[in-house]
């Protein structure tokens, strides 16, 4: 929304300056506007390839402010673009300590969403492999410090779990993770598996519990009609029930909170 409407400005000013200062029709506002708001949204795209060039390959020690800034920027842009409205209700309940929040896993637009609407100082994300390979976002989730993980190799799973814990603890970073995996095709709610479970308990960290819904008509919409997305915090799992419940316990819980809540939208 914020580079929308700084885009909109701009070309607003710019074709004012050439209209009035040429002392042209006014007519001519119809056409530079529209073409000035391209042409700000043409050099911002190569601005942050160019910027996305110059972000070290390697795994970044610490996050990158920088990179989580323009990374929260474009997708409100995205967003903003596609006809997307993002709901978010029971943010405050979130602990002002480092958690890991774990959700329903519907659509691609499901981090997005979370990453440019909710208001934590360091969310990250732990992703597939192939995310990290994409042009011009690879380089930017990478500054950032969220992590892949390989789901097919167990132990650099696990590696990739302690990173994240060790993040958590030196950083004050939270992390979110799909506990489904994958994104469910059918939109039936998916087994949780084990991994954000681990996580927390080697952080140390309670777990927030969020439900995502539309996000899979985001496409399916756009460019016809508006999408509303509801991002839902249902409730947190202290940090005494994490260490005193098994990792299974912890997924049937969550689990079982996400099926409940989601019953009531559907």
């Amino acid at each position: 929304m914020f580079l929308s409407a700084l885009f909109l400005i701009s070309a607003v000013a710019g074709a004012c300056g050439i209209v009035f200062g040429a002392s042209v029709s006014p007519w001519w506002l119809f056409a530079l506007i529209p073409g000035l708001f391209i042409g700000c949204t043409l050099i911002y795209v190569i601005c942050i390839y160019v910027i996305s060039l110059l972000i070290p390959k390697r795994e970044p020690k610490k996050s990158s402010a920088f990179c989580r800034l323009n990374i929260r920027l474009f997708l409100n842009w995205l967003l903003f673009v596609l006809r997307v409205k993002v709901h978010i209700k029971g943010e405050k309940m979130l602990p002002g300590e480092p958690c890991v929040i774990v959700s329903n896993h519907r659509s691609a637009f499901d981090p997005m969403t979370v990453i440019a609407k909710v208001k934590r100082k360091k969310l990250l994300f732990i992703s597939k492999p192939g995310n990290f390979k994409a042009p011009i976002a690879g380089a930017f989730i990478r500054g950032a410090a969220y992590l892949p993980i390989d789901r097919d190799n167990g132990m650099r799973a696990l590696r990739t779990l302690k990173d994240a814990a060790e993040r958590m603890k030196a950083e004050g970073a939270d992390f979110g993770i799909y506990p489904e995996g994958s994104r469910s095709k059918t939109g039936e709610l998916q087994e949780f598996k084990s991994g954000a479970f681990y996580l927390a308990k080697k952080a140390d960290a309670p777990i927030a519990v969020m439900t995502a819904w539309n996000t899979e008509k985001v496409g399916k919409k756009f460019p016809i009609r508006r999408t509303h997305v509801y991002l839902d915090f249902i409730g947190v799992v202290d940090r005494e029930t994490v260490r005193s419940a098994t990792m299974d316990e912890l997924a049937a819980l969550t689990r079982g909170m996400v099926e409940e809540h989601l019953k009531t939208l559907s």
